[in-house]
C-alpha cells in the first residue's frame, strides 16, 4: 500500500521499494494487491509495469525529457480552459457540511476551494510508458480517488468500480484539489484520493490479507527541519494517527502489518515543497539508504513466502499487499 506525498513522495517511494526488494529478497511487484493513493498511484502504476521505476528520475532532472513525455501522453487530448476561480464543487461543500461526521465535514471544505487550474499533464507524462499497456493482469492494482461531488472514495481497478483508462485513474488519484484540475471519467469528476485518506489502508481490511506492507511518505514519528516541522507537523501527525488506526483494524482482521515511514534524514532530503522535482535523486538515494538500514528489522517475523502458484512467468504472487 503506497501512500500520498507529492512529487518528493514519489521519489521516496521508489527508493523505499528498491531497498525492500534488494535487502529482503522479496519483490514488492509480486504482491497480490498493489494499491496507491496520489503519489502512491504513480509509484504503484510503475511498480506493476515493465518500466524501471528509477527511470522517473530522468523526467525529474531533465525538463526536455519531461516535456517530450508530456507531449506523447497528451497527444490528441484537449487540455481545456483554466475556468473561473470560484468554488470547484459546491455539491461537495454543501453536502459535506450537512453530514454528521466531523471528518466528512472537514473533507467537504475542499469543495469550496477554487477548482485546480494546473492540468495533470505532468502526471500523465511521468507515467506514460508505464500505463501504455493498460491495467496489469498479473496482480490487482487499486488506485484511490475521490468523487468531486460527494467526497466518497472510489477505488479504480477494484471489482465494482467505474471503468477507467489506467492513465485517467492515475491522474484522478493525483488531482490535488485547488492545484490540479479534476479528472473526468465517465460522467463524474474525480480528485486526489488523499482527500479521503493519505494511505487508504482501511480499504484492505476485508481482503483477508496475510501481510500488508504500507509505505507512507507523509507520516513520520521523526522530525526534519524546524521549519518543515512547523509547516507540516500537524498534518503528518494526523496522517500518522489515521494510519495507526487503520493498521490496528488490519491486525484485528488477521493481517501482519509493516509500516515504513520517512526518517529524519528522509524528511530533510524532501525539503519544504512536496511538489518540487529538483531534489528527487537525493530523496530517492536517501530512502534507499534509510530503508536498507531498517529492512531486516521491518520484516522480522514476517512470512513473505509464495502462497500460491506463479501467475505469470517467474513472478509468483505473495500473500501480501503493498
Amino acid at each position: 500500500m503506497l501512500g500520498a506525498g507529492g512529487i518528493t513522495g514519489i521519489a521516496w517511494l521508489i527508493g523505499a521499494l528498491q531497498a525492500l526488494r534488494d535487502h529482503t529478497g522479496w519483490d514488492p511487484a509480486t504482491a497480490d494487491i498493489v494499491t496507491g493513493t496520489s503519489a502512491g498511484a504513480v509509484a504503484a502504476a510503475v511498480l506493476t509495469s515493465d518500466v524501471d521505476p528509477a527511470s522517473l528520475l530522468t523526467y525529474a532532472e531533465d525538463e526536455q525529457a519531461l516535456a517530450s513525455a508530456i507531449r506523447r501522453a497528451t497527444a490528441g487530448r484537449a487540455s481545456g480552459g483554466h475556468g473561473p476561480a470560484w468554488p470547484g464543487s459546491l455539491a461537495l461543500g454543501v453536502t459535506g457540511l450537512l453530514a454528521t461526521s466531523p471528518r466528512r465535514r472537514l473533507r467537504s471544505l475542499a469543495g469550496f476551494l477554487p477548482s485546480g487550474r494546473r492540468p495533470t499533464d505532468e502526471i500523465r507524462g511521468l507515467t506514460h510508458d508505464a500505463v501504455a499497456a493498460g491495467w496489469p493482469s498479473h496482480t490487482e492494482l487499486w488506485l484511490h480517488a475521490c468523487d468531486y461531488a460527494t467526497g466518497q472514495r472510489v477505488t479504480f481497478g477494484r471489482a465494482g468500480a467505474p471503468d477507467a483508462d489506467l492513465a485517467d485513474a492515475v491522474a484522478a488519484s493525483c488531482a490535488v484539489p485547488a492545484y490540479y484540475r479534476p479528472v473526468r471519467i465517465g460522467d463524474r469528476r474525480y480528485v486526489d484520493g488523499g482527500l479521503w485518506s493519505f494511505t487508504n489502508a482501511d480499504a484492505l481490511v476485508d481482503q483477508g490479507c496475510d501481510v500488508v506492507i504500507i509505505l507512507s511518505p507523509f507520516s513520520s514519528r521523526e522530525h526534519g527541519s524546524l521549519l518543515g516541522t512547523a509547516l507540516y507537523g500537524p498534518l503528518r501527525g494526523a496522517t500518522m494517527l489515521r494510519l495507526s488506526r487503520d493498521a490496528k483494524l488490519l491486525r484485528e482482521a488477521g493481517a501482519q502489518v509493516v509500516t515504513v515511514e520517512p526518517t529524519a534524514a528522509d524528511l530533510r532530503a524532501m525539503g519544504l515543497n512536496p511538489m518540487d522535482r529538483a531534489p528527487s535523486r537525493v530523496v530517492l538515494e536517501t530512502a534507499v539508504s534509510s530503508v536498507a538500514e531498517r529492512a531486516e528489522e521491518l520484516i522480522a517475523g514476517i512470512d513473505l513466502a509464495p502462497s500460491r502458484p506463479a501467475a505469470r512467468g517467474d513472478r509468483p504472487p505473495q500473500a501480501a499487499a503493498a
